[in-house]
């Protein structure tokens, strides 16, 4: 009974009673509507560059989807005129988009995902980002995906969708990154020579940035050594991380080597007793 209800192909189309006056007619609102669609895309993406904060790839997809629209609508205004119902043809489109939007929910989610991310900007290709457990340059955002490449090479693609889900860490957009490195000095250091010692050491290297400037300050007391934080910024890219830690912890090494302050290590004190006629001796350091 269902399918009796469905309209034959010759219910739909009926080509007995179009004259070729009606099938130009069609060409002309078919080609007039590409024309508008141009126009359309022209003036929207005049609009939509003036958008301050929206980027290129957002404007490219709303011109491209504006388009599309206006050719479409001139379509559905075309076909009765070459005898085609488009009460059927409209079911039909609609019941395309909606196996569309619950088959391909995903992909929908993911092209949204990515217009929202490219509309609020919280990275763009070339930043170093973290992201859940990843840590990569961004090397492309799609309708898809966006695509980082780690340090060690792998490129990895993590779906626009999931991309909103969790924290974004942009480790590019200042400029610059700060990094930490603990240094232990043995107790009785003149601690006021042992920060301008490793101040000075930080100052002289081309990958640590003065502005901010390096700071160093005596952190907290530990078993065997009085620690020092040295707080230095540098380049972001991992890489700049990795060659300013090297110089850093080279430099201070060499500056208090310098200036005869000794980097602490563990110690202990070992105490022995000896006992003679079971008779405690007494007790004496070793």
């Amino acid at each position: 009974m269902l399918f009796q209800t469905v309209p034959g192909i010759d219910e739909i189309i009926d080509v007995d009673n179009v004259t070729g006056l009606d099938v130009v007619t069609a060409i002309a609102i078919v080609t007039l509507a590409v024309g508008i669609s141009v126009i359309v895309r022209r003036y929207a993406k005049k609009r939509l560059i003036s958008v301050e904060g929206l980027p290129d790839a957002a404007v490219a997809a709303i011109v491209r989807v504006s388009g599309y629209t206006v050719v479409l609508v001139g379509t559905l205004l075309a076909l009765p005129y070459l005898g085609i119902d488009t009460q059927p043809v409209m079911i039909l489109l609609l019941a395309v988009l909606l196996l569309l939007f619950f088959g391909g929910r995903t992909l929908m989610e993911d092209f949204s995902a990515g217009i929202i991310l490219q509309a609020r900007n919280p990275f763009g290709v070339g930043d170093l980002i973290r992201h859940d457990d990843h840590l990569g340059v961004v090397t492309e955002i799609d309708g898809r995906a966006t695509v980082l490449v780690t340090p060690d090479g792998e490129t990895v693609r993590i779906a626009n969708s999931t991309m909103l889900r969790e924290p974004i860490v942009n480790m590019s957009r200042v400029g610059a990154r700060r990094s930490t490195v603990d240094v232990g000095v043995a107790y009785g250091t003149d601690l006021d020579q042992a920060v301008t010692v490793l101040t000075e050491a930080l100052n002289s290297l081309d990958t640590v940035l003065t502005d901010p400037p390096p700071l160093v300050g005596v952190a907290k007391y530990e078993d065997s050594a009085i620690v020092l934080q040295v707080l230095y910024w540098h380049a972001p890219m991992a890489t700049d991380e990795i060659v300013a830690r090297d110089e850093v912890i080279r430099s201070i090494s060499r500056a208090l080597a310098q200036a005869g302050i000794v980097i602490a290590f563990p110690q202990r004190d070992v105490w022995l007793r000896t006992t003679q006629d079971n008779s405690p001796d007494e007790e004496r350091p070793k």
